[in-house]
């Protein structure tokens, strides 16, 4: 059975993707976290797929996927599944 992204989410908008994505980091940083693989994932996709537009990936994704907002959010965790399978490819120094 296949989950909308509200599942996840609470809503089916590139903007609930990007929202929960901001609560976990804040939530993340204000507890005392610090997480290096996140960092890593937004250094990548600015400078190794020039994905990290001015106005923000959500905007662009939503705009090269003609407004749908499901092959948007799948853009970027297509790129994040990307990132963590090159991350497990090559080991850490």
């Amino acid at each position: 059975m296949k989950r909308g992204l509200w599942f996840v989410t609470g809503g089916d908008t590139i903007d609930s993707l990007l929202s929960f994505i901001i609560g976990w980091a804040s939530n993340t940083q204000f507890n005392g976290g610090d997480d290096q693989e996140w960092q890593d994932f937004l250094d990548w996709l600015r400078d190794v797929k020039h994905e990290a537009p001015p106005e923000g990936w959500h905007v662009k994704y939503l705009r090269d996927c003609g407004g749908d907002h499901e092959r948007a959010a799948l853009k970027f965790l297509d790129f994040a599944a990307e990132f963590v399978a090159l991350q497990r490819k090559t080991p850490s120094p």
